[in-house]
């Protein structure tokens, strides 16, 4: 069940050339399967193909396949047994590289796995050649993330398997109800960088108060069988590239290769995990004895109380493949960690001394409001009809409770304050006692499907099919309103709401040669898609104000899309345009706005420097249309303003990348890489919150308005640097991204806030200071893998540089928001080990020096977990 992506063909000695340094000695570790239609034909059209229904690159010699032929390839089997069967009886070998399938000759003759009895290949080769096969994965703008990835990231909450990434940032990780709010590069929110799971689009824009806005993604991690990232605007057509201008992560759940034994055709799966450094809270009934919640000074690192369950089962046949899985995760309130909290301790000249200001969170106590417990259904089934058709239906249920909070209810109560008692009598709150906010938990519930219909003729290279259609629905009751009438405290942000999302893309992929010369991918289509947020129906008797929290609309937006790619002998050559539209209508405001179609372009060229060295560069001129939340009225602190219309994003991006590869640095069948990126984003007219005057004349000067409003530009300049190492016994990586002279430029808002018109730090009385990254993050990972494989040992480490914000960028709002977040590091431990093909075990420490840090994304001095370990088991049935 693999997910759509056009495949790039390349017959020329520039790929060929790099796929020969590339050559690594280690065994490929993932068991991703693919649906196979390909006939028996010359072996040059049968690689074109494997590789197009991989959704790979293929790199190779166009005069070394001449005259060869290739056996027929039909099933469910992996890309490495695929390769092998197709090379049988010949004296040419396959790589796996990133996303790459390199052939190049050899003097091993392949050997065939066995064939079923209609001449297709049956299962996969348990003794897969490994001198022929072989995996080395590279770095670049194309990241991918495994099952096994994602087991060494563990940790308590969902987005922490993107912590190993550079450029990739989660926003506001810990306040975010367990979901997936994920930035690239600085560029992050309302569909700039969309996440799709499954061919399915399910992101729910979400009130945060004065923290501003989120763009979730509801899924229990645990769930998950691959991620894949692109940094910044799609090089390639798809059908989800439209206003995506920072990247796109696309998911794919389980599938029977994560459950099933080798050789298996029916199995399950189960997953058991634990963690310790969290405790489920006890939160009253009663709003007033909320707002005084007693927290814990400490935890028992020996107490694992909370955990994760996955059981799973699958079936896979020649023609036919199932999933059927379910997940219940339960994590509670985490612990803060306890070095370097004084950092975060802040020193202050008054007219009475010099006194301390202290984070609410003591070192080593508990987190209010970050508790999460989850359910999570998942059905996926796969059909071939015949070899040529083949149909996938894929349905998620997720149901979750999860902590959150609003920034002005970000403080602490201590000895000598005083604390209201539900009868109304005020005590005072003893020695040793401390007291915070803790509210009851919000809910959401997600119910998602999806179809792709594949149509895959065996010998007509210019017709490759996909169409897909999907839903998702989303009903959410939260802590993110204002105005509510149903109680005090927690009770007056209370609010329901749904949100509704559907989509259609037709897809077709065409091969062929220019002039019987040139290699040509063509590739053309459609996509549709539609939105609609809206409150709960009976909602006006919930709330005091005329609008409720709540938007009341519907968008819809059109796409078509073109892509080309031509390969010369040392050049390869990649234009890619996308028309698109959007109409949003406002059910509240009576409001339409029409966004005329823009036109995206993309134009890439990657040229062979020497027989190691490839250099790219590639220019994206894209436009972000405004979204549903950004175009609709509501009683949310920050909404649509008549006085201040908006229009797109446009967005001019330059890249050059440059990457070279080595094999013999310091040991035999060694391999190092090397991955130097350069990029200059900029957002012309960039979309984001901002305090702003009223327009009336007649208004006073401190009624203001929070809206959406059109900055002048957002620029983001820097580089990203990435080495890899590796040899057969000991692996390494390192890499940063560094933002030089990164700028937030704006006329209105310099005006009112007495401010530089371009600056480095964001405006007062807006958000904007929470999206500038901080300067400098590094990230450095190292192991080894032992005991013929079955043991991998390793240590992570990462860093970031300090964040300043405007001083009293949030005033008078009541939010005690940061103005200076320092340097911080963190080191986790992981460990796996393979007893045998049934059962697997793993253990990870996150933060395994407890250090007292606050994400770079936050706007109070909420703290992340401190030492947490995660124990782990899988047995395969």
């Amino acid at each position: 069940m693999n997910k759509s992506r056009p495949f790039a063909m390349r017959l020329s000695p520039l790929a060929l050339a790099l796929g020969l340094t590339l050559s690594a000695p280690i065994a490929a570790q993932q068991t991703t399967v693919y649906t196979f239609n390909i006939a028996e034909q010359p072996l040059s059209n049968s690689l074109n193909q494997l590789a197009q229904q991989a959704n790979m690159n293929l790199i190779a010699d166009a005069k070394h396949l001449k005259g060869l032929a290739a056996p027929a390839i039909h099933g469910q089997i992996s890309i490495y047994d695929a390769l092998d069967h197709a090379l049988k009886n010949t004296t040419m070998s396959a790589e796996v590289i990133d996303n790459n399938i390199i052939i190049k000759p050899s003097q091993t003759t392949k050997h065939s796995p066995p064939l079923s009895a209609d001449n297709s290949v049956s299962t996969p080769s348990p003794t897969k050649d490994k001198e022929d096969i072989e995996v080395i994965v590279v770095k670049g703008t194309q990241l991918h993330l495994t099952r096994a990835d994602m087991d060494r990231t563990s940790g308590l909450s969902n987005s922490d398997i993107f912590s190993t990434f550079s450029g990739i940032e989660a926003n506001n990780i810990r306040n975010e109800a367990g979901a997936l709010d994920i930035g690239i590069r600085g560029v992050q929110g309302e569909g700039r960088v969309p996440i799709f799971i499954d061919g399915s689009l399910q992101s729910t824009h979400t009130n945060r108060g004065y923290m501003g806005t989120s763009d979730r993604t509801y899924i229990d991690s645990d769930l998950i069988s691959t991620v894949n990232v692109e940094k910044g605007p799609a090089a390639k057509a798809s059908p989800f590239s439209a206003g995506a201008i920072g990247g796109t992560v696309t998911m794919s759940t389980l599938n029977p290769a994560d459950i099933l034994k080798e050789g298996q055709s029916l199995g399950a799966l189960i997953k058991l995990k634990t963690y310790n450094n969290n405790s489920m809270p006890s939160v009253s009934d009663d709003p007033v004895e909320q707002e005084y919640y007693q927290v814990s000074q400490g935890h028992n690192t020996t107490d694992f109380e909370n955990g994760a369950m996955v059981f799973a089962t699958a079936y896979k046949s020649d023609d036919f493949g199932a999933v059927l899985a379910f997940s219940d995760k339960k994590v509670g309130n985490y612990f803060a960690g306890s070095h370097g909290y004084k950092d975060f301790v802040e020193t202050v000249e008054g007219w009475r001394g010099t006194y301390e200001i202290h984070p609410p969170v003591s070192p080593g106590a508990e987190v209010v409001n970050t508790s999460f417990e989850s359910e999570s259904y998942l059905a996926k089934f796969s059909y071939d009809f015949s070899d040529e058709h083949t149909l996938e239906v894929n349905t998620r249920h997720h149901q979750q409770a999860a902590g959150e909070m609003l920034a002005t209810y970000w403080h602490k109560y201590k000895e000598g304050d005083y604390k209201r008692l539900p009868d109304g009598t005020w005590v005072e709150i003893q020695a040793g006692e401390e007291a915070m906010p803790q509210w009851q938990l919000g809910t959401a519930h997600v119910n998602s499907v999806s179809a792709v219909y594949h149509y895959l003729p065996t010998a007509n290279p210019v017709i490759d099919l996909k169409v897909n259609v999907w839903k998702t629905h989303a009903k959410l009751d939260q802590y993110n309103a204002l105005a509510s009438n149903l109680g005090s405290n927690a009770l007056q942000y209370t609010h329901q709401y749904s949100n509704e999302r559907a989509g259609f893309s037709v897809l077709n992929v065409s091969s062929f040669k220019i002039a019987d010369q040139i290699p040509t991918t063509l590739t053309t289509g459609y996509a549709w898609q539609s939105e609609e947020l809206k409150p709960k129906e009976g909602y006006e008797e919930n709330f005091h104000t005329k609008y409720p929290t709540s938007r009341d609309g519907k968008r819809s937006s059109n796409s078509i899309f073109a892509n080309t790619q031509l390969d010369f002998n040392d050049l390869e050559l990649l234009l890619n345009l996308n028309l698109h539209d959007a109409k949003i209508d406002d059910h509240q405001a009576t409001l339409t706005h029409d966004f005329d179609a823009k036109l995206d372009l993309t134009f890439q060229a990657s040229y062979l420097l020497s027989s190691n060295t490839v250099v790219s560069a590639k220019y994206s001129k894209a436009y972000r249309m405004p979204s549903l939340y950004e175009g609709t009225v509501s009683n949310e602190v920050f909404s649509y303003s008549p006085d201040y219309p908006i229009s797109p994003e446009q967005t001019n991006s330059y890249e050059i990348n440059l990457e070279s590869s080595f094999n013999e640095v310091l040991v035999a069948n060694d391999s190092f890489s090397l991955n130097l990126n350069l990029f200059h984003i900029e957002i012309k007219d960039m979309l984001t919150t901002a305090n702003m005057p009223k327009t009336d004349p007649n208004a006073y000067s401190w009624q203001r308005t929070y809206a959406f409003t059109n900055y002048d530009s957002f620029t983001l300049p820097g580089f990203e640097l990435k080495m890899d190492y590796k040899n057969q016994y000991f692996y390494a990586s390192a890499s940063m991204i560094n933002y030089q002279d990164v700028e937030m430029c704006s006329n209105a808002l310099a005006d009112i806030g007495d401010a530089q018109r371009c600056n480095s730090e964001g405006f007062l009385g807006g958000l904007t200071p929470l999206r500038i990254p901080p300067k400098k993050s590094y990230i450095a990972n190292m192991g080894v893998i032992l005991l013929d494989d079955a043991l991998d040992i390793g240590l992570i480490y990462k860093k970031h540089t300090e964040k300043r914000h405007p001083g009293g960028f949030l005033s008078a709002t009541g939010v005690d928001a940061l103005e200076y977040i320092p340097s911080g590091h963190q080191l986790d431990f992981y460990l796996d080990y393979t007893f045998n093909e049934t059962l697997k075990g793993y253990v990870s420490v996150t933060n395994l020096t407890d250090q007292y840090k606050v994400s770079t994304g936050s706007i109070v001095a909420m703290p992340e977990p401190g030492k947490t370990i995660t124990l782990g088991l899988e047995i395969k049935l």
